[in-house]
């Protein structure tokens, strides 16, 4: 959250004390990411420059990687002379699912635009390039482990080749294609097996593109959602995410009644979800990783959860 908590919620717990929430405060100042790596680590991420390794059988956190400005003090250290100063964060953070093991590598974007490969098991920035002259809220990499998606606030949906990325960048690179959105792009994330790349924006759409990442020069959707994406100053903004395994996506919505929708790869609208406990705005939503037993979870930005089984 804003204060810098994780809680880990066990939804069959039969605690009376806890109610099976488990809450840790690992940061310092808002929690912008959290992505798993196994059923057994987390990694989060904070506008405090850090990021964070949860063991959860210990329910200990580790960090695994800062960034850090210039003073000879932090020489030596992996994220040595990154941070730019008061407007300079940590925007987006994600596992890169290609490698597996105890020490995670990361992709992770800035508010200045920049994005950073950050490769724990060498100790090593893969690489640290400029993409945009404004925030990029979200990366994805597509399965093909080439074609990286970038969007964010140069209101453009990015596609790029990260073989073409030196270590460290300054010079002007060019996307493989990209999309001019209109309005801010609030996430773009490729499906699980990489046939659609999924966008949010604040151009009041879901957008889905067919074999985007074998695209030169423009994309073009070719299934566009008209959705209401105005959350407003006070509410975290929405982001449809995919389901880890399957080609299907959810997000949060602005319809009475409150509600969580679900969706198809082609954007079909599965399932619109409602109930008692869907009082408020779900900004952001997400799926369990299981096939066998589907399950939604939906967070508001007053810290509540809701489990949709």
């Amino acid at each position: 959250d804003k204060q810098g908590y994780v809680g880990l919620w066990d939804v069959d717990s039969t605690s009376e004390s806890n109610h099976g929430v488990h809450l840790f405060r690992p940061h310092s100042r808002p929690v912008c990411c959290m992505d798993w790596v196994s059923k057994d680590s987390l990694v989060t991420a904070s506008y405090d420059g850090t990021v964070r390794l949860l063991n959860v059988e210990k329910g200990k956190f580790q960090e695994i990687f800062a960034t850090y400005n210039g003073d000879s003090e932090y020489l030596g250290e992996l994220g040595y002379d990154l941070d730019e100063g008061y407007n300079y964060w940590t925007q987006f953070v994600a596992v890169d699912k290609r490698y597996q093991g105890s020490n995670p590598s990361l992709f992770m974007s800035t508010s200045a635009g920049t994005a950073m490969h950050i490769d724990l098991r060498a100790a090593d920035i893969s690489f640290n390039v400029d993409l945009s002259e404004k925030k990029i809220n979200s990366l994805s990499l597509h399965p093909d482990g080439n074609i990286l998606a970038s969007g964010g606030l140069d209101n453009t949906v990015n596609l790029w080749d990260i073989r073409k990325f030196g270590s460290n960048s300054k010079k002007a690179l060019k996307p493989v294609a990209s999309q001019f959105a209109g309005r801010s792009v609030n996430s773009a994330f490729f499906s699980p097996d990489g046939t659609s790349l999924l966008t949010t924006t604040m151009m009041d759409k879901l957008e889905i593109f067919e074999n985007a990442h074998l695209k030169t020069t423009t994309i073009k959707p070719t299934k566009s959602i008209r959705h209401n994406n105005q959350t407003g100053r006070w509410l975290a903004t929405f982001m449809a995410v995919w389901h880890p395994k399957l080609e299907i996506f959810v997000s949060g919505s602005m319809n009475k009644p409150r509600c969580i929708e679900s969706f198809d790869a082609k954007g079909n609208r599965l399932r619109e979800i409602t109930g008692e406990a869907l009082g408020s705005v779900m900004s952001r939503c997400c799926y369990h990783p299981s096939t066998e037993k589907m399950a939604i979870v939906g967070g508001n930005s007053s810290g509540r959860v809701v489990v949709i089984r």
